[in-house]
């Protein structure tokens, strides 16, 4: 099964459900978030991109990295996501090994082209907008991927020397999301996630259990960690869930034992 498969279920068993919040204003439905995504990865595909080829996701949380990121998997695009703190320099050197000529971006962590990049897309430009608005005439059916393709090629830090792209198949995303449930916690469509880390990296990952679980996806308005913000959007929206590193961890402990 196709990781793009999960969001058209969703679509099809809850469309009206609020999926993706920013902050806590609601920001898409499952309905919505699988027509914008289909229409993107349409578009996509008319633009000459086929399967196998490598889109770059450059750029802070947002919530349209959901939509962006299950696009590219419903064209059978492979996702490139790097952290939005690299240089612009490593990125283009990023670019050029994964062989990808698109990117996404946004006003701060790209305001220059890219080297190398040939489609360099504003995440909330003009062209942004209309490369996800839905298509009344009817888009693409997802991609029908096989188990052992490659959808994430996942950058390493680059720490010793060059940063290595890790390949990452479908059968890999699909087994983890599985796992969580098993391995982590049950979750239900009455729960949250909450993109407080890079999308990027670790928390990004999460979404795909709780998509599964027909769950909801929240993007706090600043994009990453306020303390101040996770405690209030815990009292507007919980149950939430969210990936924290331990630095994270003691800055919420910190901000609750002051109150």
């Amino acid at each position: 099964m196709s990781l793009a498969v999960l969001l058209q279920r969703q679509a099809k068993l809850r469309p009206q459900l609020t999926a993706i919040y920013f902050g806590t204003r609601a920001y898409a439905s499952y309905g919505q978030w699988a027509e914008r995504s289909a229409a993107l990865a349409t578009r996509l595909r008319d633009e000459g991109l086929a399967p196998g080829d490598r889109v770059l996701l450059f750029m802070h949380n947002h919530p349209r990295y959901l939509e962006l990121l299950w696009g590219f998997w419903w064209a059978g695009l492979v996702a490139v996501p790097v952290n939005a703190k690299l240089h612009p320099k490593e990125v283009e050197w990023i670019a050029a090994d994964s062989g990808a000529t698109w990117a996404f971006v946004d006003d701060q962590t790209a305001p220059d082209p890219l080297l190398g990049i040939a489609h360099q897309i504003e995440v909330e430009s003009s062209r942004a907008d209309a490369l996800l608005a839905p298509m009344p005439q009817g888009a693409m059916g997802p991609h029908p991927a096989q188990p052992d393709e490659l959808c994430w090629l996942f950058y390493t830090s680059g720490t010793t020397g060059r940063p290595k792209g890790v390949m990452i198949m479908q059968r890999n995303l699909m087994s983890m999301g599985l796992g969580y449930f098993v391995d982590v916690d049950p979750i239900d469509a009455r729960d949250a996630m909450v993109y407080a880390a890079p999308m990027s990296h670790g928390a990004g990952i999460y979404a795909i259990p709780h998509l599964m679980a027909g769950a909801r996806h929240v993007v706090p308005a600043s994009r990453g960690v306020d303390p101040s913000e996770l405690f209030e959007l815990g009292w507007a929206l919980a149950p939430l869930s969210t990936f924290a590193a331990p630095t994270i961890v003691r800055r919420l402990v910190a901000h609750a034992q002051a109150q």
